[in-house]
């Protein structure tokens, strides 16, 4: 079901507007609906679903069994800890 919105736009936003729909041979209601459409793609890809919910590795999420207990909180530090000892292995 569509909805009606209306909202009041400023005098330079409302005649960037009506160029653009005038440049594409479309009325500016047409242009503000491609514009939603596109940010909100933008902001909420694949069907609306939130990014997080796509993210591959959160299956991974608990599959771990792990002796370190700050893990979480330093994670940081243990992967500087490792690119040290890697960078000194190498010379």
């Amino acid at each position: 079901m569509a909805k009606t919105f209306t909202i009041t736009l400023p005098d330079d936003l409302e005649q960037a507007l009506t160029a653009q729909a005038e440049r594409l041979n479309q009325s500016p209601e047409e242009i503000v609906l491609q514009v939603i459409s596109q940010q909100l793609t933008t902001l909420l890809p694949s069907n609306s679903v939130p990014q997080v919910e796509t993210d591959p590795l959160l299956r991974l999420i608990g599959s771990l069994t792990i002796d370190v207990p700050d893990l979480a909180e330093n994670h940081d530090y243990y992967i500087g800890q490792a690119l040290c000892q890697e960078l000194k292995g190498n010379e």
